[in-house]
């Protein structure tokens, strides 16, 4: 249907088959008949309608399944209401009879004055105008329960119905505009960033690099030239067994043994810095006088 007019004048032609779809519940005539009959063609988007809208059709008829989005009043025969809703039905029934012929089949116009119905349908027709092809059975979905909420809208007695409509409008529509408007997948989880801190560890009383040590060294220059790190802080540590003095001294000695390491494998001496803090920065807290070997190490940090 292309504006009110043909809609009302499809209506007029169809008000003598009326009488006849009431029937047709029981009797198996008529329209519903011909939707038994039909063998849809066309695209996905016309078949889906078919099926969308012979629902509709179907849904007033005491064979109608119960308790779905286009139920009205709990499938009420036709031969107990009125000749408008009769017309409902023959119209849905025939929308359904040409979405099975391949045909364009618009949705309903929307109530004259009625802006924000106006505003909903153009909403909807972008919507078909995306999507049809993309996602043909959500499309007729929409477009069918949009139909179902404006004519079901003009008879008083479907006036629940046409609530019910409504509401699965608004989800129909959901649902599509998230297809074709997916949220974009969260950002991936911040890489972690390469350890940038290494620490070699002593024998009691020495500052003697272990086979160990040089290993990680060596890990610590091939880190800094990939992230591309133009310093190298070195800071030696102690127990606390001995006396702070000696172990402040201690804890030089084992920096400076790093740094030769580190400049043996590559590394500019002048980017490198030294310190010892003896036994004050312990990794271990413990009493004094302590052999605690985790406490014997030396730190080296890469600094961008």
């Amino acid at each position: 249907m292309t504006d009110r007019t043909s809609s009302r004048s499809r209506w007029q032609r169809l008000l003598p088959v009326a009488a006849a779809l009431a029937l047709a519940a029981c009797t198996g005539n008529g329209l519903l008949d011909d939707l038994d009959q039909a063998q849809p063609v066309g695209s996905p988007f016309t078949q889906a309608l078919f099926k969308d809208y012979a629902y509709l059709a179907r849904s007033f008829g005491p064979n109608a399944a119960s308790g779905g989005a286009f139920d009205s009043d709990n499938s009420m025969p036709l031969a107990d209401v009125d000749s408008d809703v009769a017309d409902v039905a023959s119209a849905f029934a025939q929308k359904a009879l040409d979405s099975a012929k391949g045909d364009e089949v618009l949705p309903e116009p929307a109530p004259e004055d009625d802006t924000n119905a106006e505003a909903l349908r153009q909403r909807l027709l972008k919507d078909l105008g995306d999507g049809r092809d993309k996602f043909p059975v959500d499309a007729a979905l929409a477009q069918a329960q949009y139909d179902c909420w404006i004519m079901d809208g003009r008879v008083a007695s479907l006036q629940s119905a046409s609530g019910q409509c409504r509401r699965a409008l608004d989800s129909a529509l959901a649902q599509l505009e998230h297809e074709l408007n997916p949220a974009p997948p969260p950002p991936p989880a911040p890489t972690a960033a390469p350890t940038t801190d290494y620490q070699v560890y002593f024998d009691f009383d020495s500052w003697t690099l272990r086979a160990e040590a040089l290993t990680t060294l060596q890990q610590a220059i091939l880190t800094a030239r990939a992230g591309g790190q133009s310093r190298i802080a070195v800071v030696g540590h102690t127990d606390t067994s001995g006396s702070s003095d000696y172990n402040q001294r201690l804890s030089v000695k084992r920096a400076n043994v790093v740094v030769e390491a580190l400049v043996d494998m590559g590394a500019r001496r002048d980017a490198i810095t030294a310190s010892g803090v003896g036994e004050t920065d312990l990794a271990v807290q413990t009493a004094d006088g302590v052999k605690e070997p985790k406490n014997r190490r030396a730190v080296v940090t890469l600094v961008p």
